[in-house]
Parts: structure tokens; C-alpha cells; sequence
């Protein structure tokens, strides 16, 4: 647990599944829903969302075999809300009403803290009818618990979210507030950020500019601030490795340094004692004559030249190897430089294009020609679109891959909230956990991104519905395939693809010959658009398209 404070999460992970591995061994239960907890939570540090919600349930299954139902309480909701992060709210409503009727509140604690994960589930699946009673019975409840209650501040925040999603924006600024100031009180800076967004967005939505910027730039301060406390505990994480093996190294030198002593003084005495024997063998054999004693003396000089040649070289040699080492870790310290460098770099950039993006938007509020809204709508997303790429790449281990599943998913979700077509279209993701390089990503994401927008500006029609499923998928090695199809009124008669001079159609078709990919369109039942492209070929300039110098080979 130490080593996931400091941010060494990795050796962490080590240390906690040591730790279930020995339990087991020993069957030692006792604590082994304990040490599955904290393997989930220190996983949910490192964004794999997967194995959060594996080793939670891991933690459940033991809570419910030793009838802990305030625990499994606990988990059974911190397990919904991964879900519903994961994109998957309906399995986690499924959940959350399987756990209500196994474990039933007994107290009005419990109701409130049950009643905070349906909220959650009931806005993610936008059912706001069941998700307004439950906030209904929240005010009323959490009215009755005492002010100490630690869990009021997540409350206040689920009912802002609602108020938010429906569009309630006074109400919801009254619960944001309320939890803004018991967060700053608390120090909850997580809860806080969260927060400052949602102000953020109901500002935006009813034309407060000056104060959806001031909410935007508090949010963006908390987000700095979680991110750089992040940071430090990997630096202080990296600096106790540093000093670790600054000290082995010492040890070992010193080691090596007594063992060059030891036989420095053997072979000394080993000289002293053949300098002895010969002396007495002179008085001895001096009767032998001068030439021996002069071959003898000879010798003696010349097994000492050759020792001093061999401390000599011994020296040098430890000299090169210090040189050595110490070039290696100067070379170390310079990568992990760079690293920061580069991702304070991605970061910066991304700031940028948020403030741009927020620039349109207010711009957007002071136009009336409707065709000119739709254009700096459309800008805006495109700038939305490589600032997310630039997010996922100072957060991701590798600065020049990306997650493209991620990434695709945050795409959609964006356009469809930007839009506000949560009610009317519903989408399905199909994508394959797939990273891919910076120099396929990006124009991935710029046509997924217009062909989402054509979408939703004219496959449905109000009060037209329908779904749109966008799905990403592997053919065989570094060979993939971009589907995005609809239900919606499809393409105009006559469509065709190589005449079409719409804006988001020449883009898609300039990147597309940018990835050497198939580019194919179809309009049975909808719409289709299908990409199929190889990243074993470098990205093609396209001087043609006007695309090939905007996207040079690397974004960063």
C-alpha cells in the first residue's frame, strides 16, 4: 500500500498480488478481500478499467461469503461506477438492483448511499423519469441524516449531475455549489473537479460566458493540481529508486575496494618473504658467486615491473568503468527528462486547443447565420478531436501510441453530448483494444470525427431515431477496418463518392489516401462508411487533397 501512495504503483501491484498469492498459499482469508480491494483501486490509478472491475468483484465474492453487507455495499456501488465510466450502465443497473435485493438497507445511511449508485446508473442510461424520483427521495433522506454525514458531498454532486443532464441548469448550479464548498471544506479534490465541470457546462449552456470560463479555469486548475500530485509521488517514487541503487553501488564498491586491498597486502607480504628467503639463501650460497645473485636481483626487478604494470592497468580499468556507469546513468537521467519534457509539451498543447475550442464557442453565440454556427461547430470539434489525442498522449506510458479504442469512444460520446442528441440516437461501440502510433491516429480520428458529425446533422431528422454503431476491428496483423454505419434517411439519391466536393468528404477522402487505405460507401438501410487501411505502410502525402502538409509524420 506504501509504494501505491508514493505513485509506484507497478511495485505495488507486485506487493498486493504477493500478497493474495501468500494468502492463498497459507488460506489465510481473513484479509484477502482487503488485498483484492487495494489491487482494484491501485489498478484504477493506472486507467485499466478492466482489472478494476475484476479485482472488485474478487473483493465482493469474499464480503458476501462472510455476510459483510455494509461492505459489499460499498463495493457493489464503487463496481457501478467503474461500469458506467467502462461505458456500460445497463450491466450496471443490472447490478446495482441485484445487489438491492440481496443485500437490503437497514438503515437511512444505506438508502442514501444505494440510491446515489441507481442515480448514477439511471443517468447514464437516460432514464430521468426514475432518475428524478430517485433525487426525490435523496433530498429527502440525506435531509434526516446528521450534518457529519460523509457522503452528503457525493450526493449533492449526483443530484447537480442530474439537474445538468435535464437541463436544469439553476437547480443544478444550487446542489454544485453547495458541493463545491463542502469539497473545499473536505479537500475532496477529485469530487471538486468534478464540480467545477458540470458549473462549467451549465454556464456554457445558458450563455454565461465570463462564468463558465472562471468555472473552466477552476476546473482546469484541480485537474493540473490532481495531475501534478500524480507526478510528484512518481518522482518521489523514481528518487527512493535513484538512492537505492546510488547505495548499492557504493556497497559495492566499497566491497571491491577491501578485496583490492586484501590482495595488495597478501602480495606484499608474499614479496617480503622472497626478498627474505633470498636474502638467506645469498649468505647461504654465497659461495655460488656474484652472476647468480645478479640474475636473482634481475628477476626480482622484473616480477616488479610487471606488477606495476598490472596495478596500472587495473586502475585504468576501474577509471573506465566509473566513466562507464556514470555515462549511463547521465544517459538515464536524460530519458527521463525527455519524458517529462515531452508530455508537458502534449499537455500545454492540449490546454491550447481547449482554449481555442472554448474561443468558438463563445464566438458561436454572437452569430445568427445559422450556415456560420454549423462552420465553427464543426471547427470546434475538429480541434476537440486532436486536443483529446494530445490528452491521451501525455497520459499514456508510451508517448507515441495511442489507445485508438479510447480515443474513438471519447470521440463519439463528445459529438453526440455536442449535438445534444442523447434522446434521439443511440450508439453502439464495437471497438477492438487496439494502440496504434500518432501518425495513424490522428487522421483516424479526424474522420471518425466528421463522419459522426455528418450523422448527426442529417441521418436523423427530428423526430426521426435510430442508432449509430461505430466499430473498429483487426483483419490480421497491423491490417484494421473503421465501420461507421446508421439507420438513419441515408445518403442523397445518386450519391457519389469520387464527385462528392462536400468539406467532410474531401477530409475523409484526403485522409484516407494519406493511411494507402480502401475508402467505401454504401447506402443500403442508412448509411455505411467502411476504411480499410494497413500501419505497416508510413501515412502517403496527399498534396492533391491540401492534407498532406497539415499533418506532417509526427504531432507532438
Amino acid at each position: 500500500m506504501m509504494n501505491t501512495l508514493l505513485g509506484n504503483y507497478y511495485d505495488g501491484l507486485q506487493y498486493g498480488m504477493a500478497a493474495i498469492r501468500r494468502a492463498k498459499v497459507t488460506q489465510d482469508t481473513a484479509e484477502l478481500g482487503e488485498f483484492y480491494t487495494r489491487v482494484g483501486l491501485t489498478y484504477y490509478e493506472l486507467n485499466e478499467l478492466a482489472k478494476v472491475d475484476e479485482y472488485l468483484r474478487l473483493s465482493l465474492q469474499q464480503a458476501i461469503g462472510r455476510h459483510d453487507q455494509k461492505y459489499a455495499r460499498y463495493l457493489a456501488v464503487q463496481i457501478v461506477r467503474n461500469m458506467v465510466v467502462m461505458g456500460r450502465p445497463k450491466q450496471a443497473l443490472a447490478l446495482m438492483l441485484q445487489v438491492q435485493r440481496r443485500f437490503p438497507p437497514q438503515t437511512t445511511a444505506d438508502s442514501v448511499y444505494l440510491a446515489t449508485g441507481f442515480l448514477r446508473c439511471y443517468i447514464a442510461t437516460k432514464q430521468f423519469k426514475l432518475a428524478a424520483q430517485s433525487c426525490q427521495s435523496l433530498r429527502r433522506q440525506v435531509e434526516e441524516l446528521p450534518a457529519t454525514y460523509a457522503n452528503r458531498i457525493e450526493v449533492y454532486l449526483g443530484i447537480g449531475r442530474f439537474f445538468v443532464a435535464t437541463h436544469q441548469y439553476n437547480k443544478a448550479r444550487e446542489y454544485l455549489q453547495q458541493t463545491v464548498l463542502l469539497s473545499k471544506n473536505a479537500g475532496y479534490k477529485t469530487i471538486l473537479e468534478s464540480s467545477y465541470l458540470l458549473l462549467f457546462k451549465a454556464d456554457s449552456a445558458q450563455g454565461l460566458a465570463t462564468a463558465a470560463i472562471a468555472n473552466y479555469q477552476h476546473y482546469k486548475t484541480m485537474h493540473d493540481s490532481i495531475f501534478n500530485e500524480r507526478n510528484s509521488k512518481q518522482i518521489a517514487g523514481l528518487q527512493i529508486q535513484y538512492d537505492t541503487k546510488e547505495k548499492e553501488q557504493s556497497i559495492a564498491l566499497l566491497t571491491k575496494q577491501s578485496l583490492l586491498q586484501q590482495m595488495t597486502i597478501r602480495q606484499r607480504g608474499f614479496q617480503r618473504n622472497v626478498f627474505l628467503g633470498g636474502t638467506l639463501l645469498m649468505a647461504s650460497l654465497l659461495g655460488l658467486g656474484y652472476n647468480r645473485f645478479r640474475l636473482k636481483q634481475r628477476s626480482n626487478q622484473l616480477l616488479e615491473a610487471q606488477q606495476a604494470e598490472i596495478h596500472r592497468k587495473n586502475a585504468a580499468l576501474e577509471q573506465v568503468l566509473g566513466e562507464k556507469d556514470q555515462l549511463l546513468e547521465e544517459r538515464q537521467e536524460l530519458l527521463v527528462e525527455k519524458d517529462w519534457m515531452l508530455k508537458e509539451i502534449h499537455h500545454r498543447v492540449k490546454n491550447n486547443l481547449q482554449v481555442v475550442s472554448s474561443l468558438l464557442s463563445t464566438q458561436s453565440r454572437h452569430l445568427h447565420d445559422p450556415q456560420a454556427v454549423a462552420a465553427i461547430r464543426e471547427s470546434q470539434n475538429r480541434v476537440q478531436v486532436m486536443a483529446l489525442l494530445h490528452q491521451k498522449l501525455y497520459q499514456a506510458d508510451h508517448l507515441g501510441r495511442v489507445n485508438l479504442a479510447d480515443y474513438a469512444r471519447e470521440i463519439v460520446n463528445y459529438l453526440v453530448e455536442s449535438f445534444d442528441r442523447q434522446r434521439s440516437v443511440q450508439v453502439q461501440l464495437e471497438l477492438a483494444p487496439i494502440e496504434l502510433e500518432t501518425t495513424v491516429a490522428t487522421p483516424l480520428g479526424l474522420i471518425l470525427n466528421e463522419a459522426v458529425t455528418n450523422a448527426l446533422k442529417h441521418a436523423f431528422p427530428p423526430p426521426r431515431r435510430g442508432t449509430l454503431t461505430v466499430s473498429l476491428v483487426s483483419l490480421g496483423p497491423q491490417q484494421y477496418q473503421l465501420i461507421i454505419t446508421d439507420d438513419g434517411v441515408g445518403l442523397p439519391q445518386g450519391f457519389d463518392l469520387t464527385r462528392s466536393r462536400s468539406l467532410g468528404m474531401v477530409i475523409i477522402k484526403g485522409l484516407s489516401r494519406q493511411l494507402d487505405g480502401q475508402l467505401a460507401v454504401s447506402t443500403a438501410q442508412g448509411a455505411c462508411l467502411s476504411l480499410q487501411f494497413d500501419t505497416s505502410k508510413k501515412p502517403v502525402r496527399t498534396e492533391s487533397s491540401g492534407l498532406g502538409t497539415a499533418y506532417p509524420a509526427r504531432l507532438t
